[in-house]
């Protein structure tokens, strides 16, 4: 399982660091065309982009993911495929109709402010075409087909980022020009993801099949609503209580804390199909500690690198009008990694304890708007980011618990919460510490060389790990 892991990781993070790449590249440009108001007004819009991908087919694709591993008919598989993507696109189709009509009162409502109606019509188009997107997508994933999902992402990518950037900048369309980009990226996704699935599609939904995929994702619509707030929340009450500059001031310091992602890209890409097709297996509980272990390592020397350094690199490419996004960095880190770290709490989806998702993520959105209303009026942008970490380190903890109890792994707590702990120290002592910029840079590189012996001496990994890594990684190189 560790070999596959490492393969398919590798593979799955290739497009992701991409993707945090060229977005990282992009900013300068984009922060000099778009005001914060423009930044604040796309990150409303991801919002809603986001509740509609988690409600409007009813999640149907996480019903795929549960039943096409373990299937051992071919046939059978297809009319799961098939019978998913169908249903998505009429659903998709009656939401298209709906946005489209009503785009004038909703444009106002979604993007926090008017006369962006023609950027709302746009956006409708790219949200659809963003779901059905996933879906054909992730087929490729619960196929093992970790290549052609990267081929397909790096398109993706290639796509919406050159016309992104041709139209915003180059051309200055601005605000909309930068959503016509993404639509016109998740059109030319779904186009070479149904040439490549072309024999894997029926023409028709077999109800049988679709009900079966519906009963295990239904209960994960209302914990998807659940999941949109508490990772939206924080966005949406700077707007209440702000302003949507401040939304998009905000909304700059998340970004940079998304790099964290690429840590993250490896792991979730090719966890959650190994974890179900070898669940059974005796060894795959010891094999997944270990990489929980080695993904704890990586994130902790990403965390202090973007911590320590957030802003010399905000200076660096952005304007003055996002420099103040630093202080929202050293939380959202954490959070945007908690938030995805549920995948190494897989008892919960091995067992089909869906409804245990449903309660868990009702808890942390309701802890997370409680958080939010009371941080933000006193901390800004800053309780905000505070509000988010502390919310989704609950709501981890509360999904560990119960995965533990359902599918039990070995993990080694002492020396995963003993690393965490001293780098988070560590980080917040130097970060205290106030000198001009030429010393401060060398006490933040003194700090992050103190990062990877912490984790050694505290046992998190231990160098017979790592050597048994390079010999895996120097055999699939040769062979």
């Amino acid at each position: 399982m560790l070999k596959a892991f490492l393969k398919d990781g590798a593979i799955y993070a290739i497009p992701t660091f991409l993707s945090r790449g060229i977005s990282f590249i992009l900013i300068p440009f984009y922060t000099r065309v778009l005001t914060p108001a423009d930044y604040g007004s796309l990150d409303l819009l991801a919002a809603f982009t986001t509740l509609v991908k988690l409600t409007v087919a009813l999640e149907v694709s996480q019903g795929i993911a549960r039943y096409f591993a373990g299937e051992k008919d071919p046939v059978q598989k297809i009319t799961y495929f098939s019978s998913a993507l169908w249903f998505a696109c009429i659903c998709y189709g009656l939401f298209a109709v709906f946005a489209l009509l009503w785009s004038g009162p909703l444009s106002t409502l979604v993007m926090g402010r008017g006369e962006l109606t023609t950027e709302f019509r746009v956006g409708t188009i790219g949200i659809v075409t963003n779901g059905v997107l996933y879906l054909i997508h992730s087929q490729f994933r619960w196929e093992l087909q970790s290549k052609t999902y990267a081929l397909i992402s790096i398109i993706v990518l290639l796509v919406t980022s050159g016309l992104s950037f041709t139209f915003t900048y180059l051309l200055d369309h601005g605000l909309v020009g930068l959503i016509y980009g993404q639509a016109i990226g998740n059109f030319t996704g779904i186009t070479i993801g149904l040439f490549l699935l072309r024999n894997r599609l029926h023409f028709h939904i077999d109800m049988s099949s679709l009900k079966k995929m519906l009963k295990f994702s239904l209960p994960l619509v209302p914990s998807g609503i659940a999941v949109f707030l508490s990772t939206y929340i924080d966005r949406l009450m700077i707007d209440h209580f702000l302003s949507v500059d401040e939304v998009g001031v905000y909304g700059i310091g998340f970004r940079l804390a998304t790099v964290i992602g690429l840590v993250l890209a490896g792991f979730q890409g090719a966890v959650t199909p190994l974890i179900y097709a070898n669940h059974e297996r005796s060894d795959t509980p010891y094999e997944f500690a270990r990489i929980f272990r080695f993904f704890i390592s990586f994130t902790l020397i990403a965390f202090a690198v973007l911590s320590l350094f957030a802003k010399e690199i905000l200076v660096l490419i952005t304007t003055a009008s996002f420099y103040k996004a630093d202080q929202v960095i050293i939380y959202l880190v954490p959070a945007i990694l908690l938030a995805q770290m549920y995948i190494f709490a897989p008892g919960l989806a091995i067992k089909k304890k869906t409804k245990y998702i449903l309660w868990i993520n009702v808890g942390g959105a309701g802890l997370n708007v409680l958080l939010n209303w009371l941080l933000i009026p006193y901390f800004g942008i800053s309780g905000a980011a505070l509000a988010t970490m502390l919310n989704y380190l609950v709501v981890f903890s509360v999904y560990m618990m119960i995965s533990q109890r359902l599918y039990p792994v070995p993990h080694k707590w002492i020396e995963v919460i003993g690393a965490i702990g001293l780098v988070a120290i560590l980080v917040l002592s130097f970060q205290t510490i106030t000198m001009d910029s030429y010393w401060r840079i060398i006490s933040q590189v003194i700090g992050l060389i103190l990062v990877p012996i912490i984790i050694f001496c505290t046992r998190l990994i231990q160098l017979n790990e790592l050597k048994e890594i390079f010999i895996l990684l120097k055999i699939k190189k040769t062979s």
